[in-house]
This record gives structure tokens, sequence and C-alpha cells, in this order.
């Protein structure tokens, strides 16, 4: 496996790409490399010389890097990190192996273990996460139904919600999540469960990034105690009956967000 990197300004990005991503077919990883620099990176079996690079981009690609690279991606990831991803100029959930936040902006730092879904990188956790920034902790927990790795569950407990526990049918997905919990700092129990099926911790306020059957069944759940439910992983033409489902539990939709087809929605209760 083969790994290029170089520079360029930033007003010719655009430009350059045009003419260099026909010959990058695996992708591009882009960050910023001091002011109005960009570096630009991409893995692949086989990748283009820099001359017929440089030919494609129309000019000298600065800084220019090709090595030989491990073909796992975690390997890579602890070599040269990327992935980092900000929500709302507030919360940052990144890697290990990432550079830290600033120091005025909240971090949450994921280890998937190749195993889980959640890491920060889906367009339905980065919403729930930036949905979950609008609201006060208020004194109360959190449910975080579906939870892969433990990411929404953790920023919750940063955000000050307590107590906090996440499930999910896929055991590692769920050790993964123990243990990013150890990592950041935070407390926040995890089990194993089925949660079309298990026992459902309700609490103030519920995350349910899954698909209707699952939402179907929270809203059935719901109690006199809860506030706030963030419902993500649906699409677009599954709004309706979800939101038909919470609508008989009380619940409206006061805010809601849209990512290619997926749909996400912060629901309170109605009048309250």
């Amino acid at each position: 496996m083969q790994r290029i990197a170089f520079r360029i300004p930033a007003d010719t990005r655009e430009d350059v790409l045009d003419g260099l991503l026909p010959l990058l077919p695996s992708g591009i990883v882009e960050r910023p490399a001091g002011e109005d620099v960009v570096e630009i990176s991409s893995v692949g079996e086989l990748l283009p010389d820099r001359e017929r690079l440089e030919a494609a981009a129309g000019r000298p690609l600065e800084d220019f890097e090709a090595e030989e690279v491990p073909a796992d991606w975690r390997a890579r990831r602890r070599r040269f990190g990327g992935g980092a991803v900000l929500i709302a100029d507030r919360l940052l959930v990144r890697s290990p192996w990432d550079p830290p936040a600033p120091g005025d902006v909240l971090e949450v730092v994921i280890d998937r273990g190749g195993s889980g879904f959640g890491s920060g990188s889906h367009p339905t956790t980065q919403m729930s996460l930036a949905l979950l920034l609008e609201l006060e902790a208020e004194g109360g927990g959190a449910t975080d139904l579906g939870c892969g790795v433990g990411t929404l569950a953790i920023a919750a407990a940063k955000l000050g919600w307590s107590p906090v526990s996440g499930l999910d049918r896929d055991a590692p997905a769920v050790e993964e999540a123990r243990a990013n919990a150890e990592r950041n700092g935070v407390e926040a129990s995890f089990e194993h469960a089925d949660v079309e099926q298990a026992a459902l911790p309700i609490r103030e306020l519920l995350l349910a990034n899954a698909p209707p059957p699952v939402q179907r069944r929270l809203a059935a759940e719901i109690t006199p105690a809860v506030r706030h439910v963030i419902v993500s992983g649906i699409v677009e033409g599954e709004l309706e009956e979800v939101r038909i489902a919470y609508a008989a539990a009380g619940f409206k939709p006061v805010k809601g967000m849209a990512a290619d087809s997926w749909i996400a929605v912060l629901l309170e209760r109605d009048g309250g």
C-alpha cells in the first residue's frame, strides 16, 4: 500500500483537485498545514508518480512525499491521524492519534477498534451530537440506544448528563464503548443487549440513532420523566411514521437536521 502527501496554496485547491481526483480513485484527506496552505494525502495500492500528478495539477506539488504504508487502516491512523470531526465549533470527536482539541473546545476521544459504529464519521452521529449541544443537562440522565462505540453517551456525560448508559447488540462495540469511557475519564455504563427486546433504562434524555422499529418501541416505553429525545438513523421516507409514534407519546419535533438522505430530529414534550 502506498501513501502520497503534498502541500498546495489553499486558493488553488479547487483547480488542483479537479485535475488530480480522477487519478486518485480511493479519495483524499485534506487538512490545514499553515496559513493559506493545505496538505493533501491519498492512499492506494498503486498511485501515480509525482511527474504525472504535477502534470494533471498544472503546478508543482510542494513537500511531495511518497512512501509504503501498512495496509491496515488502524495502523495508518496511528501513524498519520486524520478523521477528526468538529461539531458546531464546540465539540471535537477524534481518534487517540489525532491532535488534541484547542483549549476552548470540548473533545471526545474515540477508538472504534475496527468493530463498532458511531465513531463520529457518519452524518447521523454528527447530527445527533449537534442536537445534543443544543440542550442543557438540567440535572438529568441520558440513555444511548444503539450506542456503538459510545460516542453519544460519552459526549452526554462530558456535557453534564448523569447517570449515562448505553446499549448495543454488537458485543465488541460495547467493549470498545467501555474502553472509550475510561479513555475519556467519564462515568458511563454500557450493556450488550438488543434494544428491540431488552429492558430499556428510560431517563430524561434518550438518544436513539437507530432504525424505525427501535424508534417505535422506544416511543411506546416513554415515561413522564423523559424531557428530550434525539432521533437519528432514519431516512426521509421514514420520518413521518417515527413522528407519529412519538406524537402518540406526547412528543413533537422542535429542531431537525438533514445530511444526504439521513434525518436527525430533537423532540420535546408537547406543551412542555
